[in-house]
């Protein structure tokens, strides 16, 4: 008797009989792994938890209530992203502890503490991928560390930067912005003056307070600089020219911003400029994007270090 699927093409059996994995297959040898995973290691995992709660606790509602470290809500799971990405990498990693990393998980414990003590919290957010960097190193050895070290550092971007640190450079971004719009509104013959962060346009005065200075988002555009050079697999070189030129690419992309707002201002008036304000920022973004991938793209930035030859 024949079978059924005579006369079906071999290609359409398959499709109609799939022998492939399903689409989640990728997750299958990564829970494998974890199943494998030693009592000692799910153990020093859980306490690295157990010390973060209290400084989670702390930090996460600092960074919702900032405008400029809101984005660091996604480094722990783009960190988490990236070690998944790298798991077939770390899978065929020799297994070589060392007892340098436990002095570093002690030393990352030592600094966590401080920060805690001090309620600084880029101290004690900065301590934690030198107690992850340890625990690695103890349990598994420098090979596997040196696979997930970007990853791990990562974290970093986590850390909020102290205020006043950030101040000067908040003012320095906020003045760059103020006289790059001045120039340019100038240049095409606008009627403006500009007093200190204030630009005086006929009938208005606009103030590019702090909030207009570009500097907000200048430390999560920085970051993803960082971040697009290494998925990109560029050379050390490129990649921090790459990181470099994220700088003034959101400098300027705020000054059109700025200069925009002040044409709105002169022609329409103060409630426009008002509307448009508000919708402003998309704009930043977007022509930051648009301008970063053209300088990444010429840098080499097409293939990512995953893609498969």
């Amino acid at each position: 008797m024949s079978s059924n699927n005579a006369g079906v093409p071999e290609d359409l059996g398959q499709a109609i009989h799939p022998q492939s994995p399903t689409a989640m297959s990728w997750l299958a040898p990564i829970l494998e792994d974890l199943r494998a995973w030693p009592a000692t290691a799910w153990l020093v995992a859980a306490l690295i938890v157990l010390l973060y709660i209290p400084v989670l606790a702390e930090t996460i509602p600092y960074w919702l209530s900032q405008e400029t470290y809101s984005f660091c809500i996604l480094i722990g799971p783009i960190s988490l992203g990236l070690i998944i990405l790298l798991h077939q990498q770390v899978r065929c990693t020799a297994k070589s502890p060392s007892i340098i990393g436990f002095w570093l998980a002690v030393a990352g414990v030592v600094i966590e503490w401080a920060g805690w003590y001090l309620r600084i919290r880029f101290i004690a957010m900065a301590a934690l991928p030198v107690l992850i960097s340890g625990a690695v190193i103890a349990l598994h050895g420098k090979p596997l560390w040196r696979k997930l070290r970007f990853p791990i550092a990562f974290l970093l971007f986590a850390a909020p930067i102290p205020e006043p640190i950030l101040t000067p450079t908040d003012v320095m971004a906020q003045r760059i912005s103020t006289i790059g719009a001045q120039w340019i509104m100038q240049f095409f013959g606008f009627a403006i003056v500009r007093e200190g962060s204030v630009l005086q346009v006929p009938g208005m005065a606009l103030n590019v307070a702090e909030a207009c200075s570009g500097f907000k988002k200048l430390i999560a555009f920085f970051c993803f600089a960082v971040l697009y050079g290494w998925f990109f697999n560029l050379p050390k070189g490129k990649w921090l020219l790459l990181i470099l030129v994220s700088f003034p690419i959101a400098l300027a992309a705020n000054i059109v911003r700025i200069a925009g707002l002040v044409a709105l201002a002169t022609w329409y008036g103060a409630h426009v400029e008002a509307v448009a304000h508000e919708y402003a920022d998309y704009f930043v973004i977007a022509l930051s994007c648009i301008l970063f991938v053209s300088v990444g793209r010429r840098l080499g930035c097409e293939t990512t270090r995953f893609s498969q030859d």
